[in-house]
Parts: structure tokens; sequence; C-alpha cells
């Protein structure tokens, strides 16, 4: 639940129906639900009727929720938990999870492993969310390792994966991201009304058709975390279309001997990622991409993360464990507002 109050704070403008400016009137309706183990939420505005976008969202949620069923880990009808539970068998894989696994294996590529599917041994070690929290011995760690790497993942055709090294997939770096993407692709794909969409899908915000039916005035305001206080924003962007993703270690830690160890790892050392950095946000027009580079940024730490940005032109902002927020040249692409002073934060422009 915490998560999603601050994925929700992100938000910090929604239009109402007939919202001002605009002339042609707006149905809106939300639904909220919990998939991928969080809480969700999903706007959606028609230009038709409310019982138009009454049946969008619906069908928003049960699209999300075999997302869900099939990037599961847990779920022993889900895909994941086949192919992790396999033995290193070739096993098949829906379409989904087979897209899914090739982006991954793509953006694990791209960041050369700063960004790796292959983190469940780790993830289950440290038990980082659970009641079963903890810092393993490093005898534990160097074990888990050994089945780290994306390299243990083959896609064989046909939705064949097979698993080698025994290495175990975990998509929920990306899973959320690849709901996005389908989200905005149904809004996209129906043409059968003019739809203005907004998904909270946790820390991942996607976005279609603007707010208002006013296509000149009609950007989402996105409000970016404050680590301190994640119920507070440092910072808005605001774009019309596209996804707003932000990973942080102020969304699931704990604390021992006064050390703080958050979800985040570093796939190099198998503990979380000491990068210098408390959150990282990734504004793209794809929230597959968004969600892992998010992660994949975390672990550079700013100066490899800054670098990487530029060379890749990623629009990004960074938020440093000294209060310095720092934002990549392609950010200029969309508004962007430094609302951080007042809470001790400095823009280095």
């Amino acid at each position: 639940m915490k998560r999603y109050l601050a994925a929700a704070m992100l938000l910090l403008a929604l239009s109402g129906c007939g919202s001002s400016g605009s002339s042609t009137q707006l149905y809106t309706t939300t639904e909220d639900f919990f998939a991928m183990d969080t809480y969700m939420s999903v706007d959606v505005s028609s230009e038709k009727s409310e019982s138009a976008a009454e049946d969008m969202a619906v069908k928003i949620e049960q699209r999300v929720n075999q997302l869900d069923a099939a990037l599961s880990r847990t779920q022993q009808a889900g895909d994941l938990y086949k192919l992790n539970h396999a033995n290193g068998q070739p096993t098949e894989v829906s379409d989904d999870t087979y897209t899914a696994l090739e982006k991954a294996l793509e953006y694990a590529e791209m960041t050369n492993g700063a960004f790796d599917p292959t983190m469940a041994p780790l993830t289950d070690l440290w038990g980082i969310g659970t009641d079963n929290a903890r810092v393993p011995a490093q005898s534990e760690i160097d074990e888990a390792l050994t089945h780290v790497g994306y390299q243990n993942v083959k896609l064989l055709g046909n939705n064949q994966v097979q698993l080698l090294n025994g290495a175990q997939v975990d998509l929920g770096g990306i899973g959320k991201g690849y709901a996005g993407d389908i989200v905005h692709e149904m809004a996209e794909s129906d043409t059968s009304d003019q739809w203005h969409v907004l998904a909270r899908l946790s820390g991942n915000i996607e976005m279609y058709g603007g707010k208002t039916a006013d296509s000149g005035t009609d950007n989402w305001n996105i409000g970016i975390a404050d680590p301190d206080d994640n119920t507070d924003s440092i910072a808005v962007v605001s774009l019309r279309d596209g996804s707003v993703v932000t990973s942080g270690d102020y969304e699931r830690f704990f604390e021992k001997d006064g050390k703080r160890y958050h979800h985040i790892f570093d796939p190099a050392t198998g503990y979380p990622a000491d990068s210098g950095l408390r959150g990282v946000t990734v504004i793209d027009p794809c929230s597959t991409k968004a969600d892992a580079l998010t992660t994949a940024l975390f672990v550079m730490g700013l100066d490899k993360g800054m670098k990487f940005c530029e060379e890749n032109k990623i629009a990004a902002v960074f938020i440093t464990s000294d209060k310095q927020v720092y934002t990549t040249s392609k950010t200029g692409d969309c508004t962007f507002e430094f609302l951080g002073e007042k809470k001790g934060y400095t823009y280095a422009e």
C-alpha cells in the first residue's frame, strides 16, 4: 500500500469531466485494482459516453491481470513459475512472456548487465519487502551470484525458453513497464472513441491522449517524489503522451544496525546498489524501456548514468544522496519544473 500511495502522489494534476478550456465533454471513470503485487489505478475518459469509459477501464484491468498471471513468479499456473521450475528444460511460454523476455534481454545487453532479469536468487535471499528481510552471509551471496547472468536465458524461438546454470527469471523490473505499453496500445488501437488514459502502475505512470480534449493545453503534470517524503514532490514534468517511471531506495527497504538495505541490487556485487543515488526517473515513449533503465541507471550511479543517457538520448532525472538533482539534455523535450529548493535540494543544471 505504501508503494501505491507514493506512486499516486506522483500525479499532481488530474482532469475531471468537461475540463475548462475544452469544448468537448469528457466522461471519466476510475478503476482501482491490485495486480503485480501492488495497488494500481487507471483513469479513462471517453468523448462518447460514460459506459464506454467504464468498459475500457474494465478491459484494461482485465488485460493487466492477464499479464500478471503470465509474468508472476509465484502463481503456479504462470509462465515464469513453470520456466523457473523446469530444471533447465526448454519451456513454452505465452506471447506476452516471450516478448517481455526479449525486451528484458535487449535492455540487459544495452546496459551491459546493469539491468538483469535473472536476479531472482538474490531477491529471494535478501527477502526485502517481506517479513523475512535479512542481511545474508557473504557465502550465500557468492553462491546466489553463480546463478545470476542474463546470458543464461536462451530464447529458442516459437515461444520456447531455456534457463541455463540454475538461473531464475524475475521480470518485476519491467513487468509494470510492459503493462504500461500494453495500456497505451489498447487506447491507441481502439479507434471507436477518442480516449484519454492515465494509468498509475505503482512507480510507473502511463499517459495517452492528453488529460483534456483540447490538444493545445492538455499535458499531464507528473510529480517526481522526494525520497525523504514520498508524499511530496521535488520536481514536475509535463507531457501529453508517454511514460514517467521512477525507481528509488525508499520504495522497499529495511534497516539493520543503522544501515539501509534497499531492493535495487547491483548484479556485480549481489548487494543493494551503493551508487550515491536516492532515485532515478526516466521519461520515455516506451514504458518497458523506461522501467528497465531506471534500475540500470540507479546501479550505474550518476556519472556513468548521465554518460549513458547522453550517448543514448535518454530523458532522465537523477536525485543524489546529497540532495542534488540532475537532468539530462533530452529532458528538455518535455517541460521540467524544479520544486525542491525549499526542501534542501539543489538543481545542478
